[in-house]
């Protein structure tokens, strides 16, 4: 039978950072294991810690949050990936996106434009990619894997050059102006754009 996949996001009371990834990596992992669970790509943002969790279907989820609870955090959302989702139009799924971006939820920022990106074409197909590789420049930041961020952030900006000011109420503009001088300083600040 093959498992399901399972996004978790547990809650960062405790003001983990991203240079604490690996350490919390073995940690859920050795938790997740215990209970027939494997734990992939854990990512730390300021609100949550986030990953990928695989295990059997019919699996109880609440032995894994009674497990992680204590020492990594409380269960904030669940949401499995290996269905798929309802088809939506194009305007909710750019809300959700960027909801989910001003969240520190990079993963779910790909997750959610993807199917949009895979149906346009042309320079829409450009921005929503230039949306996309920003967002995976961040999850190597909360990954702490900063030397993939830079060369990311700078392709993701060259997708978004020329590109409309809003898109479906998303100000691109103001978010190419954010990352272009977070480039230019080598440092990621507040993220709300």
């Amino acid at each position: 039978m093959k498992e399901a996949r399972f996004l978790i996001r547990l809650s960062n009371l405790a003001g983990f950072q991203p240079r604490d990834q690996e350490s919390l990596l073995v940690k859920a992992r050795s938790l997740a294991a215990s209970r027939q669970g494997q734990v992939i790509n854990l990512r730390v943002t300021p609100r949550a810690l986030e990953f990928d969790l695989f295990c059997a279907p019919e699996t109880p989820m609440d032995p894994f949050f009674e497990a992680w609870a204590a020492p990594l955090g409380l269960r904030l959302t669940c949401k499995r990936l290996d269905i798929p989702p309802p088809p939506v139009d194009a305007q909710s799924i750019v809300t959700e996106a960027r909801q989910l971006f001003n969240d520190y939820r990079f993963w779910e920022v790909h997750e959610v434009l993807e199917g949009l990106w895979k149906e346009r074409q042309g320079p829409e197909k450009q921005l929503i990619q230039g949306l996309i590789l920003t967002a995976a420049a961040l999850v190597h930041w909360q990954k702490n894997e900063v030397k993939v961020v830079w060369p990311m952030l700078q392709d993701a900006m060259r997708r978004l050059e020329n590109q409309p000011a809003n898109y479906f109420g998303w100000d691109v503009a103001a978010l190419r102006k954010h990352f272009s001088e977070a480039i230019y300083r080598r440092e990621i600040t507040d993220l709300d754009v």
